[in-house]
């Protein structure tokens, strides 16, 4: 055979065989095409105008592929027709590339602008409820809290209504009123109490005092202490009233047993706190010294007697857990009588407690009387 023919015919197997292996590869496209032309159509709808018209050019060579094929399958050999397909295939392929990365690019952008997007929605989500819960706030204390001259006044109110003032002075009147070491005692004078409620005549209502269970040998010593001590009056009948600034008393009455714990409460706090203040006296001043504890007077014991650096006699009355407005007069009987005993009158006489308010600070002031905050 002559080998230039021989030569021919390889070509032309070798163009066959390419032309083959095209058109095959073109109908998969074709297929692939079928197939995925709704999804790019879908695509194209939600990506920008630039991507939509790389689609658009590629369905033109995939058409253009089909027709190319078409011409092919009817007119082998044709080695021209098979070099172009070639390079449609390669633009083709060229053209899915740049629209890959134009779609992974778009995917980024959307992805970072969706982070951006909910950051930006969570910081607007927070900064609305702070402000709501803001607001709600300011509403809440504007409708629950009171102006410095409603709290004043209201401060008054619950003065009158306790009448006798803070609770350490109550809880001082009822030291000296009842006698807590015994319940039995403690609930008689109890019921007792409650019969003052509008006035008792012991002559005419003794039935009322017995069907009670309180002994006729001691009630009558209780009403007078409770005259002497200035919380009841007693009338010509012979009747007795509660005085209205100890009202406060009968919400105290109306248990026994609770009031036994809180006077025996008190007393043992303010005996721990005299105990404390007499190992610590240079808390109240340096170079204090003690002479003696619970000193007699006419009118009462002062809890300690004490002498200063410069030898002056000190006069030490201590109150738990804060000093009453009584504290001062008190204490000012107290350096009375201790002039009168003793005939000196360079005395000091300081009240001691862990909190003192500031009315009963500038009554002791007034009257030449010091006092002392000692935390307990």
């Amino acid at each position: 055979m002559d080998p230039g023919l021989s030569l021919q015919a390889d070509i032309v197997g070798i163009v066959m065989v390419a032309a083959i292996a095209t058109v095959i590869a073109c109908i998969v496209s074709a297929i692939f095409y079928a197939a995925a032309r709704r999804g790019i159509m879908s695509v194209k709808r939600s990506i920008n105008p630039s991507i939509q018209d790389g689609v658009s050019r590629i369905q033109d060579d995939l058409k253009a592929t089909y027709a190319d094929v078409v011409s092919l399958k009817t007119n082998l050999p044709h080695t021209a027709e098979v070099t172009a397909v070639q390079e449609n295939m390669k633009k083709l392929c060229d053209d899915f590339a740049s629209l890959s990365g134009e779609i992974g690019e778009q995917m980024n952008s959307f992805r970072l602008g969706t982070a951006d997007d909910l950051a930006k929605t969570k910081k607007e989500l927070i900064s609305d409820t702070a402000k709501s819960l803001t607001e709600k706030a300011d509403a809440h204390l504007r409708e629950n809290s009171i102006s410095r001259e409603e709290f004043e006044e209201l401060k008054e109110r619950v003065a009158k209504v306790a009448g006798s003032g803070d609770i350490t002075e109550r809880l001082d009147v009822l030291r000296s009123l009842f006698d807590s070491a015994q319940i039995r005692t403690l609930s008689w004078q109890c019921s007792l109490i409650r019969l003052l409620k509008g006035g008792l005549a012991p002559g005419a209502e003794e039935d009322l005092i017995q069907s009670e269970n309180i002994p006729k040998s001691n009630y009558k010593s209780f009403l007078n202490r409770l005259v002497d001590n200035g919380i009841a009056e007693k009338k010509k009948i012979p009747a007795y009233y509660m005085l209205p600034d100890y009202e406060w008393i009968y919400s105290y009455v109306e248990n026994p047993d609770l009031l036994q714990g809180r006077i025996q409460d008190s007393v043992k706090k303010e005996a721990e706190y005299q105990q404390y203040v007499k190992k610590n006296l240079h808390l109240v001043e340096q170079g204090l010294i003690l002479e003696s504890s619970e000193y007699g007077l006419e009118t009462g014991k002062i809890d300690f007697m004490c002498r200063d650096a410069s030898g002056k006699a000190v006069g030490l009355e201590l109150k738990y857990p804060s000093a009453p407005m009584s504290a001062k007069r008190q204490i000012l009987a107290y350096r009375n009588d201790y002039h009168k005993k003793t005939a000196r009158t360079d005395s000091r006489f300081i009240v001691v407690a862990p909190k003192i308010p500031e009315d009963v600070k500038l009554g002791l002031e007034a009257d030449g009387l010091e006092f002392r905050e000692i935390a307990f």
